[in-house]
C-alpha cells in the first residue's frame, strides 16, 4: 500500500485507491456522525425489541444493553482504524478484499448486502406499530405491511431526488433520538418518584422458569440488533471531507453516546412501570409505559419523535446500501455491474441501486411473516461481518496501511482486534445456538449458501479476470 501523507486531498487518496470522484462530497463531522448514530437508532432498536426482553428476561433483561455497548465499542474502534487507512465507500467489502483476498472480500459484500437489504423492512417494521398506535389505525396485519410499504417508497423518494434532505433529516434525527430519549428519560423518572420508583422491576425476572442466565443471554438480542451500522459513516467516506479524519471520530462517538443515552432511558422506563401485569401483557409495552405515565398527549409528542428517529434509520440504511450496491458495481462485483455502478448525473446519486433496495425491502416486508425472524437475521449477519473484518484486521496487523489520521489506539490495535473477534464468536453463538433463533440461524445459514453457490457459478472467474486485468 502506499505512504499517505497527513495533508493529501480527498481526491488524490480516492486517485491512489485507483478510483475517480463520482459521489459529491457534502458531509463535515456532524453530517458524518448523524449518519451513524442514525442507523444505530437507540429508539428503533429499544422500540422493536423491548417486548421481546420483557417475555424472555423480564426487565432484568435490559442491563445486556450496556453489556453490548461495551463489546460493540471494541469493533468499533477496528473499524475507526480501517476508516483511517481506507477511506473508501463500501467500507468491510474494501478493506477485506485488500487485506485478505478478493474472493474474501466479496463474500463480506454479499453478508452485507443481504444485512442492508433485509434491515430496511426490519426497521420499518418496528415503525409501523407506533404509527398505527399515534394516529389510531387498527394494527393488523394488512395495515401494518401497507404502512411499511409507504415508508419505503418515501424513504427511495429521498434517497434518490435529495441527498440534501436526507442529510437534513437525519441531522434533525440526531436531536430527535438524543434529545427525544433524554427528554423521555427524565420525564419517566420524574413521574416514577412522584409515585414511588419501582426499583425493585431492575432486577424483576418475570415468570421465567429454569437458571435465569439462558433467558437473560436472549435479551442480548436488543442491543445486538440495535448497536450496529455505526460503520455507515465509513461506507459513505467518498461523500465526507476529509474521511480519514471525520469517520472515525463519528464512528466511535456514535457507539459511545448509544451505549449511555440507551442504558439511561432503559432504567427510566422500567423504573417507571405503572402496572407490571399490564405492561407484560401489551402489545406495544413502551408506549403503553409512555402514554399511561405522560398522558395521551405528551406521551403522543414523544412518540411522533420516536417515528422520525425511526423514519430516518430506515432512510439512512437505504442510504449505506445504496452505496454499497455502487462500490460492488464499481470494481464488477455486482449482478448487472454496468447498470448498479450508474451514478444520475443531476442528482449525483447512484439511482437504480437504491430502487433495488426498494424493492428488495417491499418484497421483505410483504413475504416475512415474522418481524423477529428479520430482526434476529439481521443481528446475526452484521455480527459476521465484524467478526471476518476483525479477524482480518488482527492476521493483517503488521502490513495495514499507514493510517492517514492516526488514533490513540493504533498501537493497541492487535489486541483490541483479538478482544472483539472473541466478544464477536459470543455473539454469534447466542444469536443462532439457542432454540429461540433457530430459524434465524436457517435464515442466515441460506443467505450464506446462496453467497457461496452465487461465487463459484461466476463471481470467482470474473474476480479473477479483474485481478489479472489490474496487474
Amino acid at each position: 500500500m502506499s505512504q499517505f501523507s497527513p495533508n493529501v486531498s480527498d481526491e488524490e487518496i480516492l486517485h491512489r485507491f485507483s478510483y475517480r470522484a463520482e459521489l459529491r462530497r457534502t458531509l463535515g463531522l456532524f453530517a458524518s456522525f448523524a449518519v451513524a448514530f442514525s442507523f444505530i437508532s437507540m429508539t428503533t432498536g429499544i422500540f422493536t425489541n423491548f417486548s421481546f426482553v420483557l417475555s424472555t428476561g423480564g426487565p432484568a433483561g435490559i442491563w445486556t444493553w450496556p453489556i453490548v455497548a461495551a463489546g460493540q465499542l471494541l469493533v468499533a474502534a477496528v473499524f475507526a482504524d480501517l476508516a483511517s487507512r481506507i477511506p473508501l465507500s463500501g467500507y468491510s467489502y474494501q478493506w477485506i478484499r485488500r487485506l485478505a483476498t478478493p474472493g474474501i472480500g466479496w463474500f463480506t459484500g454479499w453478508m452485507s448486502f443481504a444485512f442492508l437489504a433485509l434491515v430496511v423492512p426490519a426497521v420499518d417494521g418496528g415503525l409501523a406499530p407506533v404509527v398505527a398506535q399515534v394516529f389510531g389505525i387498527a394494527p393488523t396485519a394488512g395495515h401494518l405491511t401497507a404502512i411499511v410499504i409507504v415508508t419505503i417508497l418515501v424513504q427511495l423518494g429521498l434517497n434518490i431526488f435529495s441527498v440534501r434532505a436526507t442529510t437534513g433529516i437525519n441531522s434533525i434525527a440526531v436531536f430527535t433520538e438524543a434529545g427525544g430519549f433524554v427528554g423521555l428519560a427524565i420525564a419517566l423518572t420524574i413521574v416514577a418518584f412522584i409515585h414511588h420508583p419501582a426499583w425493585g422491576a431492575l432486577v424483576y425476572h418475570a415468570n421465567i422458569k429454569g437458571p435465569y442466565l439462558g433467558a437473560f443471554i436472549l435479551s442480548l438480542l436488543m442491543g445486538l440488533f440495535t448497536i450496529v451500522g455505526f460503520e455507515a459513516a465509513a461506507n459513505l467516506s467518498e461523500e465526507t471531507h476529509r474521511a480519514h479524519q471525520v469517520v472515525p471520530r463519528a464512528i466511535m462517538s456514535s457507539v459511545a453516546i448509544a451505549g449511555i443515552l440507551g442504558t439511561l432511558f432503559l432504567v427510566a422506563a422500567v423504573i417507571a412501570i405503572p402496572n407490571m401485569h399490564a405492561v407484560l401483557t401489551a402489545s406495544a409495552p413502551l408506549p403503553y409505559i409512555i402514554t399511561t405515565d405522560l398522558g395521551r398527549v405528551l406521551g403522543t409528542f414523544f412518540l411522533v419523535l420516536v417515528i422520525i428517529s425511526i423514519f430516518a434509520c430506515g432512510l439512512v440504511i437505504m442510504t449505506s446500501g445504496g452505496r454499497l450496491i455502487f462500490a460492488m458495481s464499481r470494481d464488477h462485483n455486482f449482478f448487472v455491474s454496468g447498470f448498479f455502478r450508474r451514478v444520475s448525473p443531476r442528482f449525483e446519486t447512484p439511482i437504480p441501486a437504491l430502487i433495488l433496495l426498494g424493492l428488495l425491502g417491499i418484497l421483505g416486508a410483504v413475504f416475512s411473516n415474522s418481524l423477529t425472524v428479520l430482526v434476529g437475521t439481521t443481528s446475526v449477519l452484521p455480527a459476521l461481518i465484524y467478526l471476518s473484518t476483525t479477524l482480518t484486521y488482527a492476521v493483517s496487523y503488521p502490513r495495514l496501511p499507514v493510517p492517514l489520521s492516526p488514533t490513540r489506539w493504533n498501537r493497541w490495535g492487535r489486541l483490541i482486534a483479538v478482544v472483539a473477534s472473541a466478544w464477536l464468536i459470543f455473539a454469534v453463538l447466542v444469536l443462532t445456538v439457542p432454540a429461540e433463533f433457530h430459524q434465524t440461524a436457517l435464515w442466515t445459514a441460506g443467505i450464506l449458501v446462496l453467497g457461496v453457490i452465487l461465487y463459484w457459478a461466476g463471481f470467482r472467474r470474473r474476480i479473477a479476470r479483474t485481478v489479472e486485468s489490474s496487474r
